[in-house]
């Protein structure tokens, strides 16, 4: 019966001891996977970083240059619609504001006949007159008649008048009988831009005159 113990104890020796080396660290294995998975998660966000900072930066300064580019198309536009106008006045020749009124209704080329004479009046020096009034105020431009405005040789301006601020010579017709332009004489025209003043000199005969309309 004492034999059976020792047999049992001597099989127990021969069985190996588990020891701690060969029992799987469960612990040490889930700290490598946390850690594992932990570096993955840092990779993927700093991926994301990588990618999300470029973009957010073109899109500030994106913004930026287009707000610039208004700004400077707006202040283009305000200097280019500027503009500064001017005036030029051109300055009427001396006789427009130097010159002898005749008012005078019987110069009228409605006026009966007559025998007055512009010799008396004029001389061989040019006179700057300006007609006015209720005596007309310009020698007519078409002929007229014999024996009418006061006299019997009658004055009218045969030739093209001047343009504002202009001065023109032209010819003055006397009609007689039958004849508009039996005598003539030279005279100036100054358009003097809401009137005309004549440069006048003495008729070639009397009785002769210059008639107005």
């Amino acid at each position: 019966m004492q034999t059976f113990p020792r047999q049992i104890n001597g099989r127990l020796n021969n069985v190996p001891s588990i020891s701690s080396k060969a029992v799987p660290d469960d612990t040490q294995s889930s700290r490598k996977k946390i850690i594992i998975i932990g570096g993955i998660i840092v990779t993927i966000v700093l991926c994301m970083g990588a990618v999300a900072v470029p973009v957010a930066l073109a899109l500030t300064y994106g913004n930026t240059a287009n707000t610039t580019s208004n700004t400077t198309v707006a202040t283009t536009t305000v200097a280019t619609t500027t503009t500064v106008a001017t005036t030029t006045i051109a300055s009427l020749p001396s006789q427009c504001s130097t010159y002898t009124t005749i008012n005078d209704a019987t110069r009228l080329i409605t006026a009966a006949s007559g025998t007055a004479c512009d010799q008396s009046l004029f001389s061989s020096s040019t006179t700057w007159v300006r007609f006015s009034g209720a005596g007309g105020t310009q020698i007519p431009t078409s002929a007229t008649s014999t024996n009418l405005c006061g006299t019997q040789a009658t004055g009218w301006y045969s030739s093209a008048l001047p343009g504002s601020g202009l001065t023109v010579s032209g010819t003055v017709c006397f009609a007689w009988t039958s004849n508009t332009c039996e005598w003539s004489t030279t005279i100036q025209v100054t358009n003097c831009g809401s009137f005309y003043v004549y440069g006048l000199i003495t008729p070639p005969i009397c009785n002769a005159r210059y008639c107005t309309t």
